[in-house]
């Protein structure tokens, strides 16, 4: 069985069960959102969420509805990034991933990294009455190419000697 579709039945499940415990229907539409969600690489933006659903006619207001009960019921969570203005992803949490991820606080470029010490470090840590399931880290930083630039504005410019 795929990843998506088992991580989709896994949330769907919880999302559910949510709706039902709080006096929501749990519709079609709302389905499809979460479907969609599953489907879309990780960390998304909810405009990513909304071009994946367009082709169900799927509204955006449809789709802020729905992600805000997603963070509800706790299927997915929302990460605060600041790129210039702000912005809002969601990243699934019923999932067994682990990431590892640097993000450039100036230009928004991320990148997953691997290193098997934080891996390591985080896996064999004991939490005091908490059992890990998985885990996601975020770095945030500046990017060597946002960095070149910033040095490069600082530097003031030689002037020609023949003026």
């Amino acid at each position: 069985m795929p990843k998506a579709v088992r991580s989709y039945s896994s949330a769907l499940t919880q999302f559910r069960r949510y709706l039902l415990d709080n006096d929501k229907k749990p519709t079609k539409v709302r389905s499809m959102v979460l479907e969609h969600a599953c489907q879309l690489s990780q960390p998304f933006t909810a405009d990513q969420l909304f071009e994946a659903c367009k082709a169900d006619m799927i509204s955006i207001g449809t789709v802020y509805n729905t992600l805000s009960l997603l963070i509800d019921a706790q299927v997915i969570h929302a990460i605060k990034r600041q790129r210039g203005k702000a912005a809002t992803e969601y990243e699934l949490i019923t999932g067994t991933a682990n990431r590892l991820q640097i993000v450039c606080k100036k230009c928004g470029r991320k990148a997953d990294f691997t290193d098997p010490v934080v891996a390591r470090m985080i896996k064999e840590h004991k939490y005091y009455n908490f059992n890990m399931l998985n885990y996601s880290l975020i770095v945030y930083g500046e990017c060597k190419i946002c960095r070149i630039k910033t040095i490069k504005r600082l530097i003031p410019r030689s002037r020609s000697s023949i003026e």
